[in-house]
């Protein structure tokens, strides 16, 4: 996720609606509590949980500029 990908980002298409920001008013934010929610799920049911939640800097709703950073994080350098 991209730190910028936050309230005040102006790319990209937002979905907005009460069901849709229960999560989150934006895309960091809803990326936090997806990742906290499966984490506690997981934990519940007895499972490992190995996923890391990966915050990119100076990186918003843009998938050109993140595609290196999941590149790198996906498959190593």
């Amino acid at each position: 996720m991209g730190e910028l990908d936050n309230e005040n980002e102006k790319g990209g298409l937002l979905l907005r609606s009460p069901s849709v920001d229960k999560p989150g008013l934006h895309p960091l934010e809803r990326a936090k509590y997806f990742f906290t929610k499966s984490r506690n799920i997981a934990q519940g049911m007895g499972l490992e949980f190995n996923w890391k939640l990966e915050i990119i800097t100076y990186v918003g709703h843009n998938h050109r500029k993140i595609e290196g950073a999941a590149a790198k994080y996906s498959y190593g350098e």
